[in-house]
């Protein structure tokens, strides 16, 4: 006959704590053990003697071990209960039986181990250690060493539950271990603490590392420390981060972000690191900027033009050039960071290759932070750029101008146009763009801003820069040339009275009427303009702008659907300036330019297509005379009062004094059969 044996496999931790329970396996397995095996031994399993206080202890706290003649073993649980007395401490003897077979076992019953152990004060030469009290203690043994793996020495027993160590010296740890005792048990060391009296603060801050994603600190020794707390945070409004602790002098805290300010403050402690000192003074640092990225480089006449990514963190930029790759480098430019990242590198040799970097700057606490970019390569022009045209592309006298196809073609025009009041738009020819050769530049609008016409365009392969032409308004000549720093469609250009504004995609962008008083006193033939005070994101892809009754309007050309115009009120015009939206008149199609009379008439310069004959062709002046009624106004067709039919391609349009001016952008296009070379000048109460 067989038998059938429950075989329980486990693993027995030690009995800790008065809320010790030991787990078993809930799997069991179920072997066929011969009926002839007999057991040989029995063991509890069990790798100490000494039990933890406890209230009870059963046979469910006891686990045996048998061994089998033929070797084999089993885990189970004793057949009977089994009782321990655990409100007598010290050593007690029970018996196990499991099928007969018994066995004594001795146990010793102890005190828990001390929890709860902590410095609770301290001062220049003690320190107050306390802990949990023990129902079961009768005193508390205090171990001490001077070394944290050295011999432990009784110091004192005690039976309060806190100590005050006297006479302590400064900068030196006692290590301390806590236990319970009573009658002859005792139990458990206590968690090691370490003691120490109470050290001065850190009182300064250095650092002197120059790197993007980190930060060393380093301090001077503070009286009786044992270790520091390092301590950041990103700005001055955020919390403390603990950065790490230290038996050093310094520290360094990596992870952080290129271009970033970090506050400091080093806590010294003695023993334990909540046994601390007043922290540091707060002191700020900073990485380095980041790497600026060279996205573009090109040669022109004796220039090297540069462009980069911003980098954060940047205060200013150093642009190095030289004719060797890995040496030789020299200054040749700077950049202040609010400025473009677009910057030439002047006075070179015609013909030559040259090697450039960049260098981001910041500066913080006084101290020097850079970044350098990878050097790129470009090679000078062999020729000399030409000067911006200031000559008439098509009609050099007014002979030329009556006959050309748009004078003869357009009634109109022909009776209303002042000839001897249009400018000539400057640079159909050629436009010197910061010493690069453009011959296909579009003009695209006209505005008036103090003693000056500007009169906006952009290169047609967007390879060069946008640009703004400046032209004397009473003698009707040009001085120079604007170079923005950007090569897209620039649009719609107005002025109110402090900024200048430009559209650009779906941007309102200004600059300071500054900029254009130091083009002209420049006296060079072009003036990079680095720095846009304002970007202003528009609800689509803005194509013109005006400035009346204080407010910028701006609106979308759309060839086959009408498009609203908005007004905006101009938020810090002195400073940095900002738009909000105020108001809004739904505008016919193929608008290209607007402008307001002073009597409140709307003059809207239309067009659309290059010639006669083709789907949509429309160039025209259209007068409307909106009603102006609460935040939302609408142009009605019967509130039109005259159209004035126009040459092709007709843009932007202003008005100065008497005079209504509209400029073309037919004259950089082929296809077009009545091109008009100039901006041309109206008396307003002629065509209004």
């Amino acid at each position: 006959m067989r038998k059938k044996i429950l075989a329980i496999t486990l693993v027995l931790g030690m009995l800790v704590s008065a809320c010790y329970q030991t787990e078993v396996a809930k799997a069991a397995e179920i072997t066929e053990t011969p009926e002839e095996k007999t057991i040989e031994k029995i063991e509890v399993v069990d790798t100490e003697s000494k039990i933890p206080y406890k209230s009870q202890f059963t046979k469910e706290n006891i686990v045996l071990q048998i061994t089998y003649s033929d070797a084999t073993t089993a885990i189970v649980r004793p057949d009977k209960e089994i009782e321990l007395d655990t409100a007598k401490l010290g050593k007690q003897t029970f018996s196990v039986e499991y099928q007969g077979k018994k066995i004594d076992y001795t146990v010793e019953v102890v005190p828990r181990q001390v929890q709860g152990v902590k410095v609770t004060h301290t001062d220049k030469t003690s320190a107050t250690v306390s802990w949990d009290a023990l129902p079961e203690a009768e005193q508390y043994e205090i171990y001490i060493s001077s070394k944290e793996n050295g011999t432990y020495t009784l110091l004192k027993s005690v039976k309060e539950t806190k100590y005050r160590f006297s006479d302590l010296v400064r900068g030196k740890i006692t290590y301390v271990k806590i236990r319970a005792a009573a009658a002859e048990a005792a139990g458990e060391y206590s968690a090691m603490i370490r003691v120490a009296p109470k050290p001065d603060a850190v009182k300064k801050i250095t650092s002197n590392q120059n790197v993007k994603t980190k930060i060393t600190v380093a301090w001077e020794r503070a009286e009786g420390a044992t270790g520091y707390l390092v301590y950041y945070r990103p700005s001055a409004d955020k919390d403390y981060i603990l950065a790490g602790n230290t038996t050093e002098l310094s520290f360094q805290v990596t992870g952080l972000k290129a271009g970033n300010d970090y506050y400091f403050q080093i806590y010294a402690y003695a023993g334990e690191t909540d046994n601390v000192s007043g922290a540091s003074p707060a002191v700020l640092f900073g990485t380095a900027p980041s790497i600026p990225t060279i996205t573009k480089i090109k040669g022109g006449d004796r220039r090297v033009k540069v462009y980069w990514k911003k980098s954060t963190g940047a205060d200013s930029y150093k642009i190095y050039f030289s004719t060797k790759e890995s040496s030789g480098f020299q200054l040749g430019a700077t950049a202040p960071a609010d400025e473009s990242t677009i910057r030439g590198v002047d006075g070179l040799k015609k013909k030559k290759k040259y090697y450039v970097k960049v260098e981001a700057v910041r500066l913080v606490s006084g101290m020097t932070l850079q970044s350098e970019s990878a050097v790129k390569s470009a090679k000078t022009a062999s020729t000399k750029a030409k000067a911006t045209s200031t000559t008439a592309k098509l009609y050099s006298t007014l002979k030329k101008f009556k006959k050309s196809k748009a004078y003869k073609t357009y009634k109109a025009f022909k009776k209303k146009v002042l000839y001897r009041l249009s400018v000539i738009i400057p640079g159909l020819k050629t436009t010197n763009v910061a010493g690069f050769n453009a011959t296909r530049m579009v003009p695209q609008s006209v505005t008036f801003a103090g003693d000056y016409m500007l009169i906006s365009a952009y290169d047609y392969s967007k390879k060069q820069e946008s640009v703004i032409y400046i032209v004397n308004k009473k003698t009707r000549k040009y001085i120079t040339t604007m170079v923005l720093p950007h090569s897209g469609h620039v649009g719609g250009i107005t002025f109110d009275g402090v900024n200048v504004w430009i559209t650009y995609g779906k941007n309102l962008q200004s600059f300071k009427f500054t900029e254009i008083q130091a083009a002209v006193a420049s006296g060079k033939p072009y003036y990079e303009l680095y720095r846009i005070s304002s970007v202003c994101p528009m609800p689509e892809t803005v194509s013109y702008v005006t400035f009346y009754k204080n407010k910028i309007w701006a609106g979308a050309y759309s060839e086959t659907s009408k498009k609203y115009m908005y007004g905006y009120d101009i938020q810090n015009k002195w400073a940095a300036p900002s738009l909000v939206k105020t108001n809004r008149i739904l505008m016919p199609n193929r608008t290209q330019g607007v402008a307001f009379t002073s009597s409140g008439k709307m003059l809207l310069s239309r067009s659309c297509q290059t010639k006669k004959g083709r789907r949509g062709f429309m160039s025209r002046l259209d007068t409307y005379r909106p009603t102006w009624n609460l935040n939302s106004y609408s142009i009605k067709k019967n509130k039109k009062k005259k159209t004035v039919k126009m040459p092709p391609m007709n843009e932007g349009i202003a008005i100065s004094g008497a005079y209504t001016y509209i400029i073309y952008e037919s004259p950089a296009f082929a296809e077009c059969k009545a091109p008009m070379d100039r901006v041309t000048a109206f008396k307003t109460s002629k065509i209004s």
